[in-house]
């Protein structure tokens, strides 16, 4: 038998289901402010946000960046006693609209159609980012004075680029710190809320590059030519087969790393020149304890058996130059604190609680857990990370209003007086 909820939770929930509509309109209208990733300007949609945060009764909300384009977002909310310090975390970028005539609905423009949100960023993540700021005034309003410490909550920017002027600012330059953080982006892959990730794979981007000989296509037949784009196609179906990459056991992913072979592809300079130079990248989702150096030994030995097989090819490899070259993967410990909390918090509102799991994509864990330290859950937020980074994105207008809960009652789980260990 589970306890009964407390009058304090009981009215976070009530302040949710009273506020529905509003945070149904708020997400539409963190929609309907574009701001994609490239260009990247987070400026209209972070001031969106700045002032529904004030109408909510939070004043301390304040812009950082390294440029005015670039916009974080935070809120800090300060019960005025000692305790422990969570932060909140979403990002306010989302990528391209992509080929416009693929949307069925405007993509700046959040419309409602059978029980769901369409719009660029419904689930990835604006949606989410409404979900906390309403999470947030339900927990305060229902329970200010039983909370002890501090939360924060980061709107960041660029997540969605190389990930240089968000959260990593935030961690670097402004100093933000925590004692624990939640990520708000989808947990769902198949259905929502299948799962608490523990893990954020880290990304590792490698550039492949096949050297040919050029020369006039028509005597391709008398002479002896090696034509770079076949070498190329050549090692990367050698790559697929025989690519091995060491890694630790881990439960939670037991399939391993992911690699994608052929993220981008290019080769030759014209019709009637045999090519003579190709290259395609490949990246690699990585997992707690592998390293980057250990991946170039992996991809030394698989290049190695390549040219011994095939002598004629010259190959060679590199690393991706800036961020995508490597970002760490973390972990976070199922006994930090904040995982029993946010576990209560989801078989409050869900009347059960999904298994642990890994977010398949990164996430900004890589800096706040990475860089500052901060035990942070990668990903638990409503929708689908599956019909992200596509047209007709959307999320449930059900998930938004649990998340909102889920998020209130966390607060409330983590901070409360009598918090959950």
């Amino acid at each position: 038998m589970t306890a009964p909820l407390s009058a304090l939770h009981t009215k976070a929930l009530e302040f949710v289901d009273r506020h529905q509509d509003a945070l149904i309109a708020f997400a539409s209208s963190l929609i309907a402010t574009p701001s994609p990733t490239p260009p990247g300007n987070e400026q209209a949609v972070a001031q969106v946000a700045r002032e529904r945060l004030w109408a909510l009764g939070f004043p301390d909300v304040a812009i950082f960046g390294p440029r005015p384009e670039r916009a974080n977002l935070v809120c800090r909310y300060d019960t005025g006693r000692p305790g422990r310090v969570l932060l909140l975390n979403g990002h306010l970028d989302t990528k391209p609209i992509g080929k416009r005539e693929a949307w069925e609905t405007d993509p700046f423009q959040g419309t409602i159609k059978n029980g769901r949100l369409y719009g660029l960023g419904a689930v990835d993540m604006k949606g989410a980012d409404a979900a906390l700021v309403y999470g947030l005034a339900a927990a305060v309003q229902a329970g200010a004075d039983h909370l002890n410490g501090r939360v924060i909550l980061a709107l960041s920017a660029d997540e969605e680029g190389e990930a240089l002027d968000g959260a990593r600012y935030l961690v670097r330059e402004i100093g933000v710190r925590a004692d624990a953080a939640l990520i708000a982006e989808p947990c769902g892959i198949s259905k929502p809320w299948e799962m608490i990730p523990l893990i954020s794979r880290g990304f590792c981007g490698v550039r492949f590059t096949v050297k040919g000989t050029p020369r006039h296509s028509s005597i391709s037949d008398r002479l002896p030519v090696i034509n770079a784009s076949l070498e190329a196609s050549r090692l990367l179906l050698f790559l697929k087969d025989e690519l091995r990459l060491t890694h630790p056991p881990t439960p939670l992913c037991p399939q391993g790393p992911t690699v994608n072979l052929g993220a981008t592809l290019k080769g030759g300079q014209a019709l009637a020149i045999v090519p003579g130079e190709a290259e395609f990248t490949a990246d690699i989702r990585t997992l707690p304890g592998m390293t980057q150096a250990q991946v170039a030994q992996d991809l030394d030995r698989a290049m190695a058996e390549f040219r011994r097989r095939y002598p004629q090819a010259q190959v060679s490899w590199t690393f991706v130059a800036g961020n995508l070259a490597w970002t760490t993967p973390t972990q976070v410990e199922p006994d930090v604190p904040l995982v029993p909390a946010l576990r209560e918090a989801v078989r409050q509102v869900l009347g059960k609680i999904p298994p642990f799991g890994y977010c398949p994509g990164g996430t900004d864990a890589i800096w706040w857990q990475g860089a500052g330290n901060i035990p942070t859950i990668p990903a638990f937020g409503p929708g689908l990370m599956s019909n992200a980074h596509m047209p007709n994105e959307f999320v449930g207008l059900d998930e938004l209003v649990q998340a909102a809960k889920i998020y209130a009652l966390l607060i409330l789980n983590y901070l409360g007086k009598e918090r959950i260990r």
